[in-house]
């Protein structure tokens, strides 16, 4: 990534002015890599008649990825980010691109109905609410708090049977060997 859209400290990720600025500036970008790297874990999850939520989209190409395997259920991607949401709006118009609704939204408030969609993804979004947590034995209360809320969320909006997918980032723990 760049140097000039890379926060001076991980509590910037925070601030919901480092995202706009960062998406004005930033055409695309994949948390985690991109969809190929994780489409066999998601395909077969996915149906034509799901109605999938992303979460914290930003400029990730996901939502037309999932549009590309079938799902016409219905897509719609969120972020905190109105430049982020209207940089996207803007390219899927212009790629003539429909079935995908972006909106700008909160993870941490969903304005959606109870139970409005099949499966609910996110891809490095709950991080961010991560990275003033302190101790990871004893996170800071307000990480815990949104972290729930978010979850809560989710839990809220998913429909019964539906699948919350979160593809996040994690050190992989090797046993010394002696």
């Amino acid at each position: 990534m760049a140097d000039d859209v890379a926060p001076c400290t991980a509590s910037a990720y925070l601030d919901p002015s480092y995202w706009d600025e960062r998406f004005g500036k930033e055409e695309h970008y994949e948390w985690f890599k991109d969809f190929s790297h994780f489409r066999h874990l998601l395909v077969p999850l996915l149906s034509p008649s799901l109605s999938v939520l992303e979460v914290g989209c930003g400029n990730s190409r996901l939502g037309e990825e999932l549009l590309r395997e079938g799902v016409a259920g219905g897509i719609t991607c969120i972020d905190l980010s109105p430049v982020a949401v209207q940089r996207m709006r803007d390219r899927l118009a212009e790629q003539g691109t429909s079935g995908v609704d972006v909106v700008v939204a909160d993870m941490l408030d969903l304005p959606f109905e109870s139970e409005s969609f099949d499966l609910v993804i996110e891809k490095g979004t709950m991080d961010v609410l991560f990275v003033d947590s302190g101790d990871p034995w004893n996170p800071n209360p307000t990480t815990v708090d949104n972290v729930m809320k978010m979850l809560e969320g989710i839990h809220k909006v998913l429909k019964p049977g539906g699948i919350f997918v979160s593809v996040t980032f994690g050190q992989v723990w090797e046993t010394p060997t002696v």
